[in-house]
């Protein structure tokens, strides 16, 4: 008996090791797939990732080549093309309920910005799509996270230190302004101490983004739209010149003309 139940134990042990081991050996794997599946149903459009590498010993994390597609209705095929994301994971907060995050480094992103025809714009329809209110209580917690006491389980919270979004190059296209291009670069975008479900994080920064955009769009789009404006002013004032500067000749040969008639008719008499 006692040697049936030490074989049980030796069994349920070597699972159990076996299942750690496979766990941790295919970490990146995992989390790679979680992303691109929660992702994907998040913003309902195509979530994907090339490489994700996570040490949980140094509690750090990479992942490279995340790209998130454009919802339907727009011509660009991606909204996002992320470069390097660096994580720093603070293992001592962190618990099954929270995940705590002392930064999120974004390198050399490129976003795509489009507005449509009907004045639709994609990272808009993007964080609409997430369907969740971003933002904290006055009281510091995220809202909408409490959950009723009935509950079985209570949302996944992230807190994170630190957001840093930079070296950021930002394509946008305006169908409705006689379908301009703009190419330009974006500024640093640095947010701190968030906190709320991966839905309202997610609202808060795209909100922020967008605003980015939006103003380096005027921005240039200004600057651009004077720059025409100056051109077109600099055109009409040389042609009128030019006209100017014809009739002015026109008129002296005129003058010259009559004068030569006058003695001509003086001489000849």
């Amino acid at each position: 008996m006692k040697k049936t139940i030490f074989i049980t134990v030796a069994i349920l042990v070597v699972a159990v090791a076996g299942a750690v081991f496979y766990l941790f050996s295919n970490l990146d794997v995992l989390v790679k797939m979680a992303i691109e599946k929660y992702g994907s149903e998040a913003i309902q459009t195509s979530v994907l990732v090339e490489e994700v590498a996570v040490s949980l010993t140094e509690g750090s994390a990479v992942i490279n080549g995340l790209t998130v597609a454009n919802p339907e209705g727009f011509s660009l095929p991606q909204a996002f093309s992320l470069g390097e994301i660096a994580v720093d994971i603070n293992l001592d907060k962190t618990n099954k309920e929270l995940i705590a995050l002392d930064t999120i480094s974004i390198t050399a992103p490129k976003v795509f910005y489009e507005i449509n025809a009907g004045r639709q714009g994609s990272l808009n329809i993007l964080k609409d799509n997430l369907g969740v209110g971003g933002g904290t209580s006055a009281a510091g917690a995220p809202a909408g996270a409490e959950s009723s006491p009935g509950s079985e389980t209570a949302p996944l919270i992230l807190d994170i230190a630190r957001f840093e979004f930079k070296d950021a190059s930002l394509h946008a296209r305006v169908i409705p302004l006689k379908d301009k291009s703009y190419d330009l670069k974006l500024p640093e975008l640095v947010l701190t101490d968030l906190t709320g479900t991966p839905e309202q994080i997610t609202r808060q920064v795209l909100d922020r983004l967008i605003d980015h955009a939006k103003k380096e769009i005027q921005r240039l789009g200004l600057d651009r739209e004077l720059a025409e404006m100056k051109a077109k002013a600099q055109q009409r004032i040389d042609e009128e010149k030019a006209k100017l500067e014809q009739q002015a000749d026109e008129q002296m040969e005129e003058e010259k003309q009559k004068a030569e008639d006058k003695l001509k008719n003086f001489l000849g008499r």
